[in-house]
């Protein structure tokens, strides 16, 4: 990866360097040395073409890690609209490999969650920059302010 990172809103994208199946491989080893819960694994582009129509391999992962989450939802209970934590991985027309998530720091922003919170919520925006790193990317995602 040469610096492609982009953001908008919260939204994080960062592009891989190796193949879909490896970053995916290598994410799911990524979610289970942090001892996350893997709830879903849901494979777009496999349930298209179950319904007659034709993606590029696009998954969305969804998992949590109940210590840091319950904190969050205790006192802000509308995060839960946002939780359990996402990362979707797609490829593009050119064949690129993305990694995307919503930047936790953001959902700071987004509840207007105080202090305490916004300490918890940047330890999950470090934890998902070593996640996408370890995932296949060659640079770490810039914050989205």
């Amino acid at each position: 990866m040469t610096g492609s990172v982009s953001h908008a809103d919260g939204l994080m994208s960062v592009r891989s360097l190796l193949s879909f199946a490896k970053t995916a491989a290598n994410l799911l080893i990524a979610l289970e040395r942090r001892g996350v819960t893997m709830h879903a694994r849901i494979d777009h582009a496999a349930n298209a073409a179950a319904a007659g129509f034709q993606l590029r391999p696009n998954l969305v992962f969804i998992f949590n890690y109940p210590e840091a989450e319950g904190p969050l939802l205790a006192q802000c209970p509308l995060m839960g609209l946002d939780l359990p934590r996402k990362i979707a991985l797609r490829e593009d027309e050119e064949g690129k490999v993305w990694i995307s998530y919503n930047d936790p720091a953001w959902l700071g922003q987004r509840y207007n969650a105080g202090p305490k919170l916004l300490s918890l919520l940047h330890a999950m925006s470090n934890s998902f920059t070593g996640i996408v790193l370890e995932a296949g990317a060659k640079v770490s995602p810039v914050r989205a302010r």
